[in-house]
């Protein structure tokens, strides 16, 4: 079969890239090796944020000093709760494969793999395509440390399949991934310890949402171990034993289950020709998301150069697709939100005022306390803050970093203002109703500028 364009991987960027394409009357062929929606929608965000919204309810109606209820006998089904996740994920894909058929897209099951710039290979048929779009996505890391395969150690891929229960875990990572996982289990009634090798938690944010988060889930219970070097796993009379390395120190610690959760890697193995350039084992990629095969193009956590999210996939596939087109990009990639959907949330765009001060940018921040606002109050947020930085002088919108309720909505504002290059007197200028959560984002607007 001939194709205008042949999208390999249907995940968030895929599937985006086909229903840009076929609206541009493109002759389009997704092929994905699982099911549609990809590790987002099946094994990652939409599952993760159902368990999440449970288990943040499920601790909030177990404190009626916060919430003013009472209820007896309260108690999290898991069952019901594996259902609810099931339901919206089918809900969710339903969607997806009815607008691949609305919009005349073929869809084939199989592993493909790319024979040249022109043909790809699955289910031992040949399909010739003016264009390629790699979509591939990634899977979890597998950390290399002495028995990471015993019966027991688990991924993402598996917590999130079908909710196992557990007394006790272990979660090997603290980046995104193993804070979200520990938030869940934690509000569940799990005791759970995590071990992090860097400094602080969700090291690639500005240090001090790693360092308040750590103090909050140190309060609800969690054991929290940074600077922590994972040395050995090795089989326990009641689960498994993982001995880590802290301040020197030789450690041991027990669980049942021992999550991995130190990132996740590409999936390139798709080629049965010689592969495009790679870069620490993603596809390098120019302006229009080409790799240095011509008419071939990487997009999404296979891309090199971009934060492994569904949103930057999704973003690059439309670039791509208008790349392909001749046209000009459709989206600014110049400023991409991060969100942590952790309690309280963290959201984060653009650059820290450390980050910066290494660009040679004269650069101040400003901070404020979100328990000083009426909403967060209202909802019982605990510890929270929104830092904003800009540029001294001129007064442009550099970064910010939200950690509160609502985090990763609101941080929306501040990367629409990154993006555009405002300045914090524009955004002051502009009213924000009261009582708001955004009131929080006009306090920190205000403290930056008795700085500028």
């Amino acid at each position: 079969m001939k194709y205008d364009l042949i999208i390999i991987g249907g995940g968030p960027g895929g599937y985006t890239a086909a229903f840009s394409a076929a609206a541009a009357k493109l002759k389009v062929c997704v092929i994905e090796e699982r099911e549609l929606g990809g590790t987002c929608l099946n094994r990652g965000c939409i599952p993760t944020k159902t368990l999440v919204h449970t288990a943040d309810l499920y601790r909030e109606m177990c404190n009626p000093e916060l919430t003013a209820v009472k209820a007896e006998s309260l108690h999290a089904d898991i069952a019901l709760l594996n259902a609810k996740k099931e339901r919206i994920v089918s809900q969710l894909r339903s969607g997806i494969e009815k607008a691949m058929k609305s919009g005349k897209i073929d869809v084939i099951y199989g592993h493909g793999r790319i024979e040249d710039a022109n043909h790809v290979t699955v289910n031992d048929e040949v399909h010739e395509a003016d264009h390629i779009i790699v979509a591939t996505g990634s899977v979890p890391f597998r950390l290399p440390v002495e028995g990471a395969d015993l019966e027991g150690v688990i991924t993402s891929d598996d917590i999130l399949k079908d909710i196992p229960q557990f007394e006790n875990l272990v979660i090997i990572g603290g980046g995104v991934i193993g804070c979200e996982i520990a938030g869940i289990y934690e509000a569940l009634g799990t005791k759970v310890t995590i071990l992090e090798a860097l400094d602080y938690l969700v090291a690639n944010l500005d240090s001090e949402c790693g360092r308040s988060l750590a103090m909050v889930m140190k309060k609800r219970g969690t054991e929290v171990h940074c600077k922590a070097t994972v040395k050995k796993i090795e089989k326990a009379e009641n689960g498994l034993s993982v001995f880590f390395e802290e301040k020197g120190e030789l450690k041991q610690v027990n669980a049942e289950a021992v999550l991995l959760a130190a990132g996740r890697k590409a999936v390139t193995d798709v080629f049965a020709c010689e592969p495009p350039e790679t870069n620490r084992g993603r596809f390098v990629i120019n302006e229009n998301c080409q790799t240095s095969i011509a008419n071939i193009y990487a997009i999404g956590d296979a891309a090199y150069g971009y934060p492994q999210l569904a949103h930057t996939a999704m973003a690059m596939g439309e670039n791509a697709v208008a790349a392909i087109l001749n046209e000009k990009p459709k989206k600014n990639m110049s400023c991409i939100v991060s969100g942590v959907y952790t309690s309280p949330e963290i959201g984060a765009a653009g650059i820290t005022e450390k980050e910066a001060a290494e660009k040679g940018i004269d650069a101040v921040s400003g901070k404020a306390n979100t328990l000083s606002n009426a909403r967060s109050l209202i909802a019982s947020d605990e510890r929270g803050f929104i830092k904003i930085t800009a540029e001294k002088g001129s007064g442009k919108i550099l970064g910010a970093v939200f950690m509160c309720e609502r985090a990763t909505d609101l941080v929306q504002e501040a990367a629409n203002a990154i993006a555009l290059g405002q300045t914090v007197n524009e955004l002051l200028s502009v009213i924000h109703g009261h009582p708001t959560f955004s009131e929080g984002f006009v306090s920190a607007l205000e403290a930056v500028s008795r700085k500028i």
